[in-house]
């Protein structure tokens, strides 16, 4: 990437690298790509990029499978916390490497706490009894089965645990020697954070001093388990969140369906604007799995749906989340073909009409029932109507000539075009399948 990622100049609702608002779209088989390798990682970004995709999730987790750790082993097998394991410091490099080369924007975080729930903490380095590094006691087991059971790790600021603190600095610091000159990396601190404010603000002011003292701005946020609170925080700390990560919109536990999940993403986009003006909404999570999916998590007809109210609703990114993880199937579709062939979509409709230039307008729609369609419009040059099952609508148009165009989203295919000349209301009756887009464009 020529420049570094920065919410757009020209309209700070969508993210820009140096040429202009740009929607970032993704999906990819792994939260911490970043310890594939190879062929593996190369052939996964090339799916992506191929397909129109630009942004990918990347947790520093060492967790499962074939993950290294940060940290070097003695001979005795416990871990030194003194001492680094470069191949996970390679990893990320190529990793980092490989993403810039393909022009694809990574929301990289810091801290997931699912990395020492459960049997994880057992075997962890983090885990005193596992390295020789941390005093004894220094980090007391709670039991439980839960990375909430293990929260002394979440709790070093404010309990002023300065031995283990010292050495989650020093983690910190070395991944942001990593990416810091690296202008295609925004930063998330944690993941479904429920450690409290004193953490998040830490790392995020940990992470700009850093960059500060290196010369650079870099974009920094916070992903709390209650999308709500995400949302406070930034309109709370303006000065440590930068954009706002909703991702947990998009599942069944903490979210929302339907039309109320266009309505609160609305609320939220209405409530920032008017405390800080408008900043980017990123979505690096859409849930929704194949085969039914977790309870929690809905299913993949679900996840299109709220990847498409998120596209046209104003968000700036927008990512479906992982579809394999070694035992953990069921809360993404990933980078199957079903998410490619959105985010083809995606492209297919900008190739016609300029997406970040729309705004949502659910008001020029007529004759429609709750959940039935949604629009975002740039009134008099192009509107864009999403169908997610099927449906008939009125959209209110200014009058003049236009390109009227139907495009199936499941086929990324254009199946419908005819010119049109509008002096008010015209009725849209795309056909009776889901996840269909009418798209409006002013002929010249």
């Amino acid at each position: 990437m020529t420049e570094r990622i920065e919410p757009s100049p020209e309209n700070p609702w969508y993210w820009s690298d140096g040429d202009g608002p740009t929607l970032l779209l993704g999906g990819t088989d792994k939260d911490n790509l970043f310890q594939w390798t190879g062929d593996r990682l190369h052939e996964h970004l090339d799916d992506l990029v191929d397909a129109g995709g630009n942004f990918v999730r990347n947790t520093m987790s060492d967790r499962k499978g074939a993950d290294v750790s940060p940290f070097e082993r003695s001979d005795g097998g416990t871990y030194d916390l003194e001492r680094w394991n470069d191949e996970y410091w390679d990893r990320l490099d190529a990793f980092l490497d490989a993403t810039a080369e393909r022009d694809v924007v990574v929301e990289l975080t810091l801290w997931d706490q699912h990395d020492l729930a459960g049997d994880r903490w057992e075997s962890h380095a983090w885990n005193p009894v596992n390295n020789d590094t941390l005093p004894e006691g220094s980090l007391p087991p709670t039991g439980g089965d839960h990375w909430q059971d293990r929260i002394a790790f979440f709790r070093t600021v404010e309990e002023g645990n300065d031995p283990v603190l010292a050495h989650q600095e020093r983690f910190v610091d070395r991944i942001l020697d990593h990416t810091l000159d690296h202008g295609h990396v925004l930063y998330n601190v944690t993941n479904e954070g429920w450690a409290g404010i004193e953490w998040e603000l830490h790392w995020a002011e940990h992470v700009l001093e850093r960059a500060d003292e290196r010369g650079v701005d870099v974009e920094v946020t916070n992903m709390n388990m209650s999308p709500e609170d995400s949302v406070r925080k930034v309109v709370e700390h303006p000065e440590a969140f930068s954009y706002v990560e909703v991702s947990q919109h998009n599942q069944h536990f903490a979210g929302a369906d339907g039309q109320n999940h266009w309505d609160d993403l609305q609320t939220w986009r209405a409530e920032v604007e008017d405390a800080l003006g408008p900043r980017p909404f990123n979505n690096v999570k859409i849930y929704g799995g194949f085969d039914g999916g977790k309870e929690a998590a809905g299913d993949a007809d679900q996840a299109v749906r709220w990847f498409w109210r998120n596209v046209l609703g104003g968000c700036a990114a927008c990512r479906f989340h992982r579809r394999v993880a070694e035992g953990d199937e069921g809360w993404g579709i990933g980078g199957s073909e079903r998410a490619l062939a959105q985010i083809r979509s995606v492209r297919a409709v900008e190739a016609v009409a300029d997406l970040p230039a729309l705004v949502p307008r659910e008001d020029l729609l007529g004759d429609v029932a709750p959940d039935e369609a949604y629009c975002a419009a740039d009134p008099g040059e192009a509107y864009v109507v999403y169908f997610p099952d099927g449906g008939e609508a009125t959209l209110e148009l200014e009058a003049g000539p236009y390109r009227l165009r139907t495009l199936d989203a499941e086929s990324a295919a254009w199946t419908d075009e005819a010119t049109v000349d509008a002096t008010g209301s015209r009725s849209l009756d795309p056909p009776s399948r889901p996840n269909q887009l009418v798209v409006v464009t002013r002929e010249s």
